[in-house]
Parts: structure tokens; C-alpha cells; sequence
């Protein structure tokens, strides 16, 4: 299995973002990984680097790459 980090912005439309590097093997390491607070510059770094701007985070979490995968297609198929 394959742990993510993903970040669910406090907008309006719900936008996420997931890191897909680094990942993790397990839900613990990728938990440990978001709580170290020397990661936070360099997770924040990259939201700059894609946004161009700050966004409010609303939540941080880790989750299974093929449940990701499962939510996101049942959110895709629900707004068809």
C-alpha cells in the first residue's frame, strides 16, 4: 500500500491537493511525516509553488492511494 499526504483548502469550491511525493508505506509514517513540524516549510513551499498564492487549509490527512483513488471516482461520477 501507498500513503498520501492530502490537503482539503478551506474554499468554497473544496479544493484538494495531493502530494504524491513523498509517500509512504505506512499510515503511521506518512502521519509522523505531516506532525514533524520541520516538514511544514517544504509542504508549504510546494502549495506556493502550484497555487501562486496562499490558500486557507481547512484539514491535512493521510490516506491509501486506492481509497483516494475510490473517492475520487465516486465524486467524479456523482457530479455527471
Amino acid at each position: 500500500m501507498k500513503w498520501l499526504i492530502v490537503v482539503l483548502f478551506a474554499t468554497m469550491e473544496g479544493d484538494i491537493y495531493v502530494f504524491e511525493n513523498p509517500s509512504f508505506e505506512t499510515e503511521q509514517a506518512c502521519r509522523e511525516f505531516v506532525m514533524d513540524r520541520q516538514q511544514i516549510p517544504n509542504l508549504t513551499k510546494k502549495l506556493l509553488e502550484e497555487y501562486g498564492r496562499f490558500m486557507p487549509i481547512q484539514a491535512v490527512n493521510c490516506l491509501e492511494e486506492e481509497h483516494l483513488n475510490n473517492l475520487l471516482k465516486d465524486l467524479i461520477e456523482t457530479k455527471v
